[in-house]
């Protein structure tokens, strides 16, 4: 089969690869469609350090089921599915407690499972991270399912509350996932700041109040759309230390931060802009396995607006020079997605 395998820092080449056999409890997935992660960028550069050298990478995928392995009768061949790209135990007492994100035997297909990766004709994965995908729904917005899952999830574990501010660092793909993720529950208005004239196009295109964030001051911006206590939760989809320093200022007495951006592994936080004012700072990581199906059901049902995110496509022939461009900043799209 073919697959994009990358060799290192900013090298990645097409080559042909062994077609995998699913295994016990496995589907084999023919893939349609993979979606570009900002974080397949940061490995594609190295920048991350977290992508080895000879893998395959792709955990935004959809497809369809094409063979099963022992064990398995459904979902059954032939079905449309988008795919949960994390593998979790099932036994342990965060799986127990549907909290499958935190297993400390979690891996992900696509980021540290070799050659299992997205960006190829072919991959395995278990029955049950399967997610069937309506007819009507493409291929193209089913690998959306992943970033929209991460939104989610953030907008969760920040719980907002209908009808109050709220804030958005970044209007990168997780940023606007997070934007609608936070109306369908009701919280308005949403600000969500960026540098890029096209980017906070599309965020006023979702439905969210754009501000360019090297000219607005987001401390006076708290104070003036609430009672003058600043926002009561900002969620930063960047999470390094110049947005840390913009958000904590900006945030309530008490107010929440909530971190869902990985750009770094190392940030600085101002203790005086956090412990004085009780100001608190959480995190999400990735999502359950029901918030992920709760994201493929959002797309199933059209409840949330994703088809403007999907701005570029190419093949997976064209896949490496993508990269490339996108490392470069030369690409403007919010989501590229390849399409085999």
């Amino acid at each position: 089969m073919q697959a994009l395998i990358w060799r290192g820092p900013n090298d990645m080449v097409v080559a042909d690869l062994e077609r995998p056999i699913p295994g016990a409890g496995e589907v084999l997935i023919a893939v349609r469609a993979v979606g570009i992660c900002g974080s397949d960028i940061h490995g594609y550069t190295g920048a991350s350090g977290r992508r080895t050298p000879g893998m395959v990478m792709g955990h935004e995928f959809a497809g369809e089921v094409v063979a099963h392995g022992p064990g398995v009768d459904e979902p059954a061949v032939g079905t449309r599915v988008a795919v949960n790209p994390l593998l979790y135990c099932g036994e342990c007492s965060d799986c127990r407690m549907e909290r499958e994100q935190l297993c400390r035997r979690r891996t992900s297909i696509g980021v540290n499972l070799g050659q299992r990766g997205g960006f190829a004709e072919w991959v395995t994965a278990p029955a049950r991270n399967a997610v069937r995908l309506a007819d009507n729904v493409s291929f193209a917005a089913g690998t959306l399912a992943e970033p929209l899952a991460v939104g989610l999830r953030a907008t969760t574990v920040a719980d907002p509350r209908a009808g109050q501010p709220l804030l958005v660092l970044g209007g990168g793909t997780i940023g606007l996932c997070t934007l609608l993720a936070c109306r369908e529950r009701g919280t308005d208005p949403v600000f969500v700041t960026d540098i890029t004239p096209h980017k906070l196009a599309m965020i006023a295109r979702l439905g969210g109040q754009p501000r360019d964030s090297r000219t607005t001051d987001l401390t006076a911006l708290g104070r003036e759309v609430t009672d003058g206590r600043g926002f009561a939760t900002i969620i930063d989809a960047v999470a390094v230390s110049g947005t840390i320093r913009q958000a904590l200022p900006a945030l309530a007495p008490g107010g929440v931060l909530m971190l869902v951006g990985l750009a770094t592994p190392m940030v600085e936080v101002g203790l005086y802009d956090l412990v004085p004012q009780e100001r608190i700072i959480k995190s999400a990581y990735a999502y359950s396995a029901a918030e992920y199906r709760q994201a493929v059901e959002w797309l199933n049902t059209g409840r949330v607006e994703i088809g403007p995110l999907l701005e570029a496509h190419c093949t997976l022939a064209d896949a490496p020079a993508m990269f490339a461009r996108l490392a470069a900043g030369q690409v403007a799209a919010v989501k590229v997605v390849v399409e085999l």
